[in-house]
């Protein structure tokens, strides 16, 4: 084919490029045009091609047209190419879909590391489990209850104070366009569950602080207040009381018996928690003892 050929097809096909630049598998369609046409081989040609034909790690990495361009995504495959290795790109690992550079703790999870088998994958399960072998080291808890979840708050508080956050993973818990999916929002609702838990266990410790236990083979068990049981610093002792709580345990917690009550009841009674109805006297124990033995059935 002459020069002229060659020249005037290249301009068709630079026209042709205008037309489908912005079409679906635009590269493809051209690369079946030249070579339908004979002109595959054509340096200028060649050079339009490469410019319309992304490298398959290129066409990994563009964003959704509705992503959050300021939140990188990454593929479970990408995020792989940093594990530290000798070819690896960066020193990253994932929980519960977000990804944290951890390169500042190298020592740690690269390869040799300690941790090294959280580097390049999104291992949440193992952060609850302790199982760090190939089959324990993926991101589904799905199958967990909200306590068992309630760990995952703290690390993800950990790597968040420590480390670096530069993006999160597409798969289980952000879609294309870096969005939360059902099953983390989900996850999400069961751990702020358990805070709100936590924060409540802590308002009760105040007003009903845990009590003083030993045991003994000659004594058996004992239980007594103070002014620091249950780790709460407080001006009054209280006496203990077995408190009792729909869907949970017995406990010895120390009540407040002067006063007003805690919990809103009648104010005018100088029995502090005494009449609260979900505490009960250990048996053989005096009213107003500061000191218990309990009996085990």
């Amino acid at each position: 084919m002459g020069s002229n050929a060659i020249t005037t097809i290249t301009i068709g096909l630079g026209l042709m490029v205008v037309a489908v630049y912005f079409a679906t598998d635009s590269s493809r369609y051209l690369q079946t045009v030249v070579t339908t046409i004979g002109i595959a081989e054509n340096d200028y040609v060649k050079s339009v091609l490469n410019f319309l034909t992304p490298s398959e790690e290129v066409e990994k990495t563009v964003a959704p047209k509705n992503s959050d361009s300021s939140q990188p995504l990454f593929t479970a495959e990408q995020l792989k190419k940093f594990d530290g290795g000798a070819e690896s790109k960066g020193l990253y690992l994932a929980i519960l879909g977000e990804v944290f550079d951890v390169e500042k703790g190298a020592q740690h999870y690269k390869p040799g590391g300690g941790y090294a088998f959280f580097a390049g994958r999104d291992a949440t399960r193992a952060y609850i489990t302790g199982d760090f072998t190939e089959a324990g080291l993926i991101d589904d808890v799905s199958d967990f209850e909200a306590a068992s979840l309630a760990s995952l708050e703290d690390w993800l508080g950990f790597y968040k104070e420590e480390y670096k956050y530069v993006g999160k993973v597409v798969g289980r818990y952000y879609d294309q366009n870096g969005q939360p999916t059902k099953e983390l929002l989900s996850i999400k609702e069961k751990m702020n569950t358990v805070q709100k838990n936590k924060y409540q266990d802590e308002v009760d410790k105040q007003t009903f602080p845990p009590c003083n236990s030993e045991w003994s083979k000659e004594k058996g068990s004992k239980v007594w207040c103070s002014k620091k049981s249950g780790g709460v610093d407080r001006s009054w002792v209280g006496v203990p009381r077995e408190l009792h709580v729909e869907g949970r345990d017995p406990r010895c917690v120390c009540i407040k018996n002067f006063g007003p009550p805690s919990l809103g009841q009648d104010t005018k009674k100088n029995r502090g928690d005494l009449d609260h109805p979900g505490l009960k006297e250990y048996p053989g124990c005096p009213e107003s003892s500061e000191t218990c033995s309990v009996s085990h059935p």
